[in-house]
């Protein structure tokens, strides 16, 4: 009875350690301590100068990567988070943004379609040409930043297969 009791004890505490894993969040707990919550993108996207100085968790894909002699900016097509903070929502999104990162980031790692997540200050806004329109990018200095890893695109084939026999 003892080593079943054992056995189901470290199965648990196994799970247990695999949850905690997978839940984790990709940016530190000191920077996240620090985010506002209540500061929505939606917020910040309407008036960025009025979060001048706020701390915020924002994501999203990126729409491209720019190199100047001191800093990089990325511009990020924002995503809602899910619990992990990873960017979700494909079709979904309240507005564009910009990081700005002090050095170079490579624009052929930082490419478009990467997703990304933030944490950063908000630092004011920039008013660029969007189409036919002048867009206000809300400035957002990194504090931390986390590039997920780049999606394998579908091959129509299922992840798993099983069979017996020969396989050609």
């Amino acid at each position: 009875m003892s080593v079943v009791k054992n056995i189901v004890l470290l199965f648990v505490a196994m799970v247990a350690v695999t949850l905690a894993i997978g839940c984790a969040h990709v940016i530190s707990k000191k920077v996240l301590k620090d985010v506002d919550p209540s500061v929505t993108f939606a917020q910040v996207v309407k008036a960025p100068d009025a979060y001048k100085g706020k701390t915020v968790l924002f994501g999203g894909a990126i729409i491209e990567t720019k190199n100047f002699t001191d800093k990089s900016q990325v511009v990020v097509l924002q995503q809602p988070l899910d619990s992990r903070d990873r960017p979700v929502g494909g079709d979904i999104s309240e507005g564009r943004f910009i990081i700005l990162v002090p050095g170079f980031l490579d624009p052929a790692i930082y490419s478009p379609g990467r997703k990304i997540t933030v944490a950063g200050t908000v630092v004011g806004k920039e008013v660029r040409p969007l189409g036919e329109i002048a867009y206000t990018y809300p400035l957002i200095e990194r504090r931390e930043l986390y590039l997920w890893p780049a999606e394998r695109p579908a091959s129509g084939q299922p992840p798993v297969q099983f069979g017996f026999g020969i396989g050609i």
